[in-house]
């Protein structure tokens, strides 16, 4: 009997914070302000300054992402 073929099983979903089109410089910021405790830098003040960079990330993903709960751990 032949391999079955489950590629479409495997699909891999990016992680949309890992994969923002960032600047160089908007990603070096964004990183160190991840590696903040949330006490110190919380989620809604990275969202907000994304969104003020132009992009939407929802709070959950940003909050997972933080946690290494996210697809890209």
């Amino acid at each position: 009997m032949g391999e079955i073929d489950l590629s479409e099983f495997l699909v891999t979903k990016k992680c949309v914070v890992a994969s923002l089109p960032l600047t160089k410089d908007q990603r070096e910021k964004f990183d160190a302000a991840l590696k903040y405790p949330t006490s110190t830098i919380p989620n809604i003040n990275i969202q907000q300054v994304l969104e003020n960079w132009g992009f939407k990330v929802k709070k959950t993903s940003l909050s997972e992402h933080r946690r290494g709960k996210c697809c890209c751990q």
